[in-house]
This record gives structure tokens, sequence and C-alpha cells, in this order.
């Protein structure tokens, strides 16, 4: 078993799709399904261009957006997994394939952002305002991108390191969406997990703002925000 999980992380000749470091989420979720994929798209020759991959990635996620407005919470969970692990290709196929692009990047970008906002709506009609606590709801994830904006603005290194030689941090908004999206939405406590997620996000923060040995560039944070 420990073989064929070192097969998986271990990369062969001509391969670089995998980042020197990774967050613990796309590498305990993620990898294990996308890696194989994309061996499997090498044997069969495809020519499938990233971009296409990252416009099927959007495919599942407005599907769980639909699954989470209509209460369906376990289908909407299995669909951000089938996400998550679908927008875990198209870096690795542009990387593998020698077709990384700008455009690429800020599609996958965008579409994740769309995606993701689509989904916080689902999850608030279905979970708060059904249940007359839309106000909480809607203060949750106001709170959620307002720390967004907060460690776009005031921290220059979003990442630390970690005991792990490939984790590159504990807490990122990757393992943010997967605990909301996925976690969450498994075991029907979004109401539980959602609120603590965020104060978790808040905390990661608090503790980079801390650590940070320069004093934060606020002009160029929201410069930074503003290009993207």
């Amino acid at each position: 078993m420990l073989n064929r999980i070192r097969n998986i992380y271990t990369e062969r000749p001509n391969e670089h799709f995998l980042k020197e470091k990774d967050n613990w989420a796309p590498l305990v979720f993620g990898h294990p399904f996308s890696i194989p994929l994309l061996r499997l798209m090498q044997k069969l020759h495809l020519k499938t261009h990233p971009n296409v991959i990252t416009l099927a990635s959007f495919l599942p996620i407005l599907a769980a957006a639909y699954f989470f407005f209509c209460d369906k919470l376990l289908i909407g969970a299995f669909c951000y997994l089938g996400y998550f692990i679908v927008d875990g290709l198209d870096g690795k196929w542009a990387r593998l394939t020698g077709r990384t692009s700008e455009l690429g990047e800020k599609l996958d970008y965008y579409l994740g952002v769309l995606g993701n906002l689509a989904m916080y709506i689902g999850l608030w009609y279905s979970q708060y305002y059904l249940a007359g606590d839309w106000l909480i709801g809607a203060g949750i994830i106001a709170a959620h991108y307002i720390i967004v904006v907060a460690i776009g603005i005031f921290i220059r290194q979003p990442h630390y390191k970690t005991i792990f030689p490939r984790v590159r941090s504990y807490y990122s908004p990757q393992e943010e969406g997967f605990g909301t999206f996925f976690v969450a939405p498994l075991f029907n406590v979004v109401t539980i997990l959602f609120p603590l997620l965020v104060l978790f996000q808040f905390i990661s923060f608090v503790i980079l703002l801390v650590r940070q040995n320069e004093r934060p560039d606020v002009k160029r944070g929201i410069k930074g925000l503003l290009k993207t």
C-alpha cells in the first residue's frame, strides 16, 4: 500500500505536473485521483487543451451549487469532489504538455470564484434562508470574503513552513473550500462547521500577519487585488 501511494506522488521521467509544495487537501484528496487520470490521458495521447478541462470543471461546480440550493447536500458534496478532482487536472496537464498560459490561469481563477459564490448562495438558501436565519448566513459569508480581501491586502506571503516537507501550509482557501463544500455537506453539519471554518480562516490570517517580518504594503496589496 505504501509503495502504491509513493508511486502516485513520485514524478516519472518527462512528468512536470507536481508543484514543489502543495496544500494538504489536494495532496490527500486530489492528487490520488488526478495523477492517475493524467497518466491515462498521456497513454491515450489525448490532445485536449487545458482550457477545455478548466471549462469542463465548471459543470460539476454548478451542479453542486444547484443541489446545495435544493437541500440535497450529499449529492452536492460529491459533485464538489468531482470538481475538486477535475480542477486539479488543468494546471498539471498544462505543465505536462507545455501549454501554460496567463489566459488559462485567469480562466481557472474566475470560474473558481464564480463557482464558489454560487455554492455559497446555494448553502445560504437551503441552510439559513429557509430556516429563517438568512442574516446569520449572509454575515458568515460576508466575513469569509472580508477575510479573503484582508489576506490579499495585508499578507505578502500567504503560506508558511510546516513539519511536512510537501505541505506548504496547514490552512488555505483550498482547505476551507473543501471543508465547506464537501466535509460539511457530507455529514450535514453546514451550520456548525461553516462558521468554525471561517473562524479558522480568521485565526490563520492573524497568525500570518503576526509572523510577517515586513510591514504590510497596503497600496501594493490593493493593486494586486485589482489586477486579478
